[in-house]
């Protein structure tokens, strides 16, 4: 019960449809403005962080031989992410953005605890989730000093991106470049049991890897900076073919998922979007903020749908036979592809642009509901049986 998803994961399924209710509220006239910084901030802070947080500080601890953080850490950390959030939602931006920092710092201290006192090293692809702590916190900071008035607003845009595009990037692609072929059934999956003991001589990785990881990672920093901060426009066709050939290739999505479930076909659906997503956003500087919701909605809120129902299963002890035809997780794929598709063609219906808005707004939180309903209920132990444990 110690386990961090279990508080993470329902906090961030409210945050979401929290931050995405804007568009259906002002389409229906219950709310007279709208905020688009304030749904940006939300869906960052509270509905993508949240799982973010909710599955390092599970993972982590899992890879490294390290406990959990304690129950008292892990309520205090998702108050602040809560304050952040309610915050944000209020259009209190100083308050939301320095809650935040705060919180990401918390995160970030936890985790360099673990990796100090691991037991046995994380994979290599892991060192990506250190570049993507280090644009979190970059972007995390920006956000703070322009909300607070201490340096222009013009680099408000470069500490968003290095939130969205650096740091949950970097996570998708660390993270996924391990999880991933496993998860498509192309390698076998980790073992989570950890000895209490390991001698020192076994902790070695493949330096290659881990160098081949960490240069990754500072590429696309360097682009998210240049691009973002200097104008130097053809980074982003850099980020896309470092980002696409990453993903193509640890995933091998040119082949079918080996494990034929719903779960793998979400992930091999959510990469190849991300994969092809990335280049139409580099192509199209004029409807930026358009496309980026096709790695936003189709990309990253599908693999949160994904992997958070095989953490929640696998973890809670469940078996893993309901992932396999999850109605839950099939509406939620085929919803949040509806809303990926409505939300991109926003721009090119001028006349109904805020109609557009809130059905993809609508179809993005039904389809939240239906899954989010299921795992909250699963981790309450109402739905999926588990399975006997070993005497």
């Amino acid at each position: 019960m110690r386990e961090p998803y279990r508080v993470f994961f329902p906090l961030g399924i409210l945050a979401g449809l929290c931050g995405v209710a804007v568009w259906p509220l002002y389409s229906f006239g219950v709310t007279a403005t709208y905020s688009g910084r304030a749904h940006a901030m939300v869906q960052t802070y509270g509905f993508l962080y949240a799982f973010i947080a909710g599955f390092l500080l599970t993972a982590v601890p899992r890879f490294t031989g390290t406990e959990f953080p304690s129950r008292a850490t892990q309520y205090s950390l998702a108050a602040i992410l809560l304050g952040s959030v309610v915050a944000s939602e209020l259009r209190a931006f100083e308050a939301g953005t320095a809650l935040f920092v705060v919180a990401h710092l918390t995160l970030l201290t936890l985790l360099a605890r673990r990796f100090v006192q691991r037991k046995q090293n994380p994979p290599p692809t892991f060192v990506q989730i250190g570049f993507a702590l280090v644009a979190g916190a970059a972007g995390a900071m920006l956000a703070a000093a322009v909300a607070w008035e201490l340096v222009p607003p013009s680099w408000d845009l470069l500490g968003k991106r290095l939130l969205t595009e650096g740091m949950v990037m970097l996570l998708v692609l660390g993270i996924g470049g391990f999880l991933g072929p496993r998860l498509l059934g192309f390698a076998p999956l980790p073992q989570h049991d950890v000895p209490l003991k390991i001698e020192r001589k076994n902790l070695r990785v493949l330096p290659f890897s881990v160098v081949a990881s960490s240069l990754v990672g500072l590429a696309v920093l360097v682009s998210l900076v240049a691009e973002y901060g200097f104008d130097v426009a053809w980074m982003a066709y850099l980020r896309a073919a470092i980002v696409s050939t990453m993903v193509v290739g640890s995933l091998q999505l040119w082949r079918r998922p080996a494990v034929r479930t719903t779960l793998s076909w979400t992930i091999w659906t959510a990469n190849w979007i991300i994969a092809a997503g990335v280049w139409i956003v580099a192509a199209a500087p004029g409807y930026r903020a358009d496309f980026l919701h096709l790695l936003f909605v189709g990309g990253f809120s599908l693999l949160i749908l994904a992997v958070g129902t095989r953490v929640t299963l696998s973890h809670g002890g469940h078996d893993l036979k309901a992932e396999q035809r999850s109605w839950p997780l099939r509406i939620g794929l085929t919803l949040g592809l509806i809303a990926t598709l409505a939300r991109i063609g926003a721009p090119f219906a001028s006349a109904t642009y805020f109609n557009h808005l809130m059905w993809a707004g609508l179809l993005w939180m039904a389809g939240m509901i239906c899954w989010g309903g299921y795992i909250i209920a699963t981790i309450a132990g109402w739905r999926a049986p588990r399975l006997p444990r070993a005497h």
